[in-house]
């Protein structure tokens, strides 16, 4: 370094005056070195920072390229699920044309059927509370006489010790139902009616007037979605319409009040195409349809008294 160089590295640590400030030449110059030497060590420091940065800047770039590759595996596989946690609640929502199976704190199993919604704690305490907000579950409840397992939905609360049982509770529908698979649940609602249930039974309440209707069924017949069949029996055709909503991801336009006393039986496979199944309603309901590129379907006719 120059003495020109010197002199402007004094000034701008404030010694403008180099001569009248060192006392002599070796002064002079053992601070020169000091000065050199810390402006060294501070861009040392300052490359180890901006590396540091350059690293934290790739990793990052590299967690969002995973995040994205991630999220183009759940777009380009139908979205299988959603899982959020919020305090000590678990909130799992299926997207259409998916199931879901969890396994509970307490080692219980449910199913969930497409568009289903369900919460849950972390952990269980005096008793085991969960919540069906949208959808359908099948229930494989493990016994425990101290701690009731209790599935609240639209309002109505089954009360179980252990046993299997079918909820199905779906916001877009005017009903919801209870059906018991095996084992004996209690079913209540607000205004403390409560009914009783045993295998193969099942009530249905509608949500307008909540008046409950117990009717004997085929309970396997409730859970044959957990298996990509839809086994339906004297069923109103909006529930018709939504199960294939759900399974095949689409969206179903009719009118309703025209279709709103319908009921009909239907069984099929969700591995059949949506045209498939669009033929069989056709046969047994003589609608015609409109499949639009959009994925949305029209469905017209006279429908039913």
């Amino acid at each position: 370094m120059n003495e020109k160089e010197k002199n402007e590295l004094y000034k701008k640590f404030g010694i403008h005056d180099p001569a009248g400030f060192f006392v002599d030449e070796q002064e002079k110059e053992s601070l020169s070195q000091e000065i050199l030497e810390r402006i060294h060590a501070t861009k040392q420091i300052q490359q180890g920072q901006a590396q540091r940065k350059s690293l934290k800047l790739k990793r990052k770039k590299q967690l969002l390229t995973m995040a994205a590759a991630i999220g183009f595996l759940l777009l380009s596989t139908g979205m299988l699920f959603y899982h959020s946690m919020s305090g000590d609640y678990i909130t799992i929502t299926v997207a259409k044309g998916e199931t879901k199976q969890l396994v509970l704190p307490d080692g219980s199993t449910v199913w969930l059927n497409s568009a289903s919604t369900f919460k849950y704690p972390k952990k269980f305490g005096k008793k085991r509370m969960v919540y069906l907000l949208d959808g359908e579950g099948f229930f494989d409840i493990v016994h425990d006489e101290k701690v009731p397992f209790v599935v609240e939905a639209s309002g109505i609360k089954t009360n179980v010790l252990g046993t299997s049982f079918v909820v199905k509770s779906y916001q877009a529908l005017s009903t919801m139902s209870v059906a018991v698979v095996s084992g004996k649940v209690a079913v209540s609602d607000d205004h403390q009616q409560t009914s009783v249930l045993l295998k193969n039974e099942e009530v249905v309440y509608n949500k307008d007037h909540r008046k409950p209707k117990v009717l004997k069924i085929k309970a396997a017949e409730r859970k044959a979605w957990n298996d990509g069949n839809v086994i339906m029996n004297a069923a109103y055709f909006e529930d018709l319409v939504l199960a294939v909503e759900n399974a095949y991801q689409v969206k179903i336009k009719y009118d309703h009040q025209k279709f709103k006393n319908c009921q009909n039986s239907i069984h099929f496979n969700t591995k059949q195409s949506l045209t498939e199944v669009l033929n069989l309603i056709r046969e047994i309901q003589g609608i015609t349809y409109q499949i639009n590129e959009e994925k949305e379907v029209l469905i017209t006719g006279s429908g039913c008294n």
